[in-house]
């Protein structure tokens, strides 16, 4: 019985005495072929040749020059030419036209077993590289999907409004991330709003963010207040056992009524509140809570700001204020509070988009260490 991990070649030669010095190898399954139709049958119905050694010399065979003859078909087969002289001009033709070798008549057993492994072996390590390179691009392009799901997911529109103005944006250190910002309305008045941080980056993350994203968004259709809501979607995370992650959220609750927001922060970055008379900048308070996901039961508490005319929230992850440049000193709280007493005057948009101009210049040709992820809101 032939081994698996034995080679199968075809023969392609109309030499007579050829069949008998290859069925007299034991390091190959042999077939052959005794004119270009017959190889191109076996060719073209065969799909698990490993090796092809062909006659170039031959008035029957039509050497390398067969393989052209396959019509929408592309056989990825080392080929051995087979030649009865020593016509180095035809020996090299059929290396320029895909031949990995090359064996001369009178051919010995141990020349033509010595030949056979070798070109298998070449011939498995180009097979094993050819699979690693489907799967590795099999992957991007699930990575490219998931990627372009999660910036879907992510709101990348924004509402006009007269009263206010909001804008968040969100960049991963890989092409998906953890970090996530969502803003939805609860009802007529009350708007809900999240920043948040899952624990690693890449798909892990991005796939435990789009299970937290979408339980806080369920959880606070039935539930208005922040904290009983958290509490809730820290108990529902924390069913689902899955170890290593959790999440880090800001979550607040804005009635534009009264201009006055609810909130509770389960272990994430406090805002940093802007007041509109030129005040100091300050972080909020209050509504404290730990990360969601590994500890059931546990109470959040909740806290509120009124937003004043002018006043804006400057919402963010610890990517931002963490990000390193080449000498690994970090942008910091004291960075950015400076970034945000010059621009306190832009719009929420241009305070969201600049702030990241302003980390990329810092941080310069350092790599992005973690995802970075900032929402503004701003009143009128």
């Amino acid at each position: 019985m032939v081994e698996a991990t034995m080679p199968k070649t075809l023969v392609i030669d109309d030499d007579p005495h050829i069949q008998s010095l290859f069925q007299g190898s034991t390091h190959s399954a042999y077939s052959f072929a005794r004119s270009d139709d017959d190889a191109l049958t076996v060719l073209d119905t065969i799909d698990d040749i490993d090796i092809a050694v062909v006659a170039i010399d031959s008035n029957h065979i039509g050497g390398m020059d067969l393989f052209k003859k396959l019509k929408g078909k592309k056989i990825r087969i080392p080929r051995i030419a087979l030649t009865s002289g020593n016509d180095l001009g035809l020996i090299r033709k059929a290396m320029n036209d895909g031949a990995v070798d090359f064996l001369t008549k009178p051919v010995s057993v141990d020349d033509l077993n010595a030949t056979i492994d070798k070109v298998y072996r070449d011939c498995e390590a180009r097979r094993k590289a050819w699979r690693m390179e489907s799967e590795l691009s099999a992957i991007r392009r699930e990575i490219d999907i998931a990627s372009d799901i999660q910036k879907r997911i992510i709101p990348n529109e924004f509402p006009k409004r007269d009263d206010m103005a909001i804008f968040g944006r969100t960049d991963p250190a890989k092409e998906i991330g953890g970090d996530f910002y969502d803003f939805f309305d609860i009802d007529q008045d009350r708007m809900g709003l999240v920043v948040a941080d899952v624990s690693g980056k890449g798909v892990p993350a991005a796939f435990f963010m789009a299970v937290a994203r979408t339980l806080i968004r369920a959880t606070a259709s039935i539930e208005p207040e922040p904290a009983p809501c958290l509490e809730q979607v820290n108990s529902m995370l924390f069913h689902h056992n899955i170890p290593g992650m959790f999440v880090s959220v800001f979550y607040g609750v804005l009635d534009r009524r009264q201009w006055k927001m609810t909130f509770a922060n389960g272990g994430h970055l406090p805002p940093y509140h802007i007041p509109g008379d030129g005040g100091a900048i300050t972080a909020l308070g209050g509504g404290d809570g730990v990360v969601l996901g590994v500890q059931e039961g546990v109470p959040y508490e909740q806290g509120e700001i009124t937003l004043d005319p002018g006043s804006a929230l400057f919402f963010f992850t610890d990517g931002l204020t963490e990000a390193f440049d080449v000498n690994r000193n970090q942008f910091s709280d004291e960075r950015l509070i400076e970034y945000l007493l010059t621009n306190r005057s832009l719009s929420a948009h241009a305070m969201t988009e600049n702030v990241f101009a302003f980390v990329n210049m810092f941080t310069g040709d350092a790599p992005q260490s973690d995802d970075i992820t900032s929402l503004v809101i701003k009143r009128f």
